[in-house]
């Protein structure tokens, strides 16, 4: 299965339509410590933590586009 990808550019249009979006941080614990970069609004999951990422997802709005990033 592929994955879609999406631009910045892309993200952007859907806040500015109000369409539900729910990003996921799922870099690497050290490089998320280690950046100062984050996405406002966006939710760390540790990608090394497989139970917190499924108790997560079952929390999910099936409506709401997800976005994953990392590095």
């Amino acid at each position: 299965m592929e994955i879609p990808r999406i631009s910045v550019d892309e993200l952007k249009s859907m806040f500015d339509r109000g369409e539900s979006v729910v990003i996921l941080d799922v870099r690497q614990p050290e490089a998320y410590a280690g950046s100062n970069k984050k996405i406002k609004g966006a939710v760390y999951l540790d990608p090394n933590n497989d139970a917190a990422i499924k108790e997560y997802a079952r929390g999910l709005d099936k409506n709401s586009t997800i976005v994953a990033y990392c590095t």
